[in-house]
């Protein structure tokens, strides 16, 4: 972990003298909020999805997680709130399905495993590659939260996942404010 712990501000009373441990408390805070939680990731790997199935897009490239947030063993598709890092998050996430010209595709954000009204998007397939990415929404993780994003595509049969230069299914987490 690079920053610490998010932790109550101390409270004063009028008697109370300055202490090491309150100056203390106030360093961790600024710390803390200079080096808030954030996460990058994304696909290295194609991951394929079945017809009519939503499946959580496997996130094995961690680009940044300030936190530790993320595995790209258990769980990859996660990021997990850390202790002492509660609050608000902004998270937004892609879907990049292959080419193919039959049915639709979805992409959608899950807290906890389920899906999150106002997350999601639907398009018909346009043919080409093309990613999908979920609205841009604000939730409140406690420690041990979770968030990760889906894909879902109606082609008829399997499809997998682009790993083009510039195109690639992924998950942003962003600490915003407690």
């Amino acid at each position: 972990m690079s920053g610490l712990p998010l932790t109550t501000p101390y409270s004063w009373n009028v008697a109370d003298s300055f202490t090491a441990s309150i100056g203390n408390g106030i360093r961790d805070q600024l710390t803390f909020l200079q080096k808030p939680p954030v996460f990058v990731g994304y696909q290295g790997t194609s991951q394929s999805l079945g017809n009519q199935t939503w499946t959580p897009l496997g996130i094995d490239v961690a680009a940044i997680d300030s936190y530790g947030g993320h595995s790209t063993t258990t769980n990859p598709s996660r990021y997990t709130c850390q202790p002492g890092a509660g609050g608000w998050y902004t998270v937004c996430g892609v879907y990049a399905p292959t080419a193919n010209s039959t049915g639709f595709r979805a992409v959608k954000i899950q807290v906890n495993g389920v899906a999150v009204y106002g997350a999601s998007i639907y398009a018909p397939s346009m043919g080409p590659e093309v990613g999908l990415a979920t609205p841009t929404r604000d939730f409140l993780l406690n420690p041990g939260d979770y968030v990760e994003v889906c894909g879902w595509q109606s082609s008829g049969g399997s499809l997998g996942t682009v790993l083009d230069s510039d195109m690639r299914s992924g998950l942003w987490v962003r600490w915003s404010h407690a």
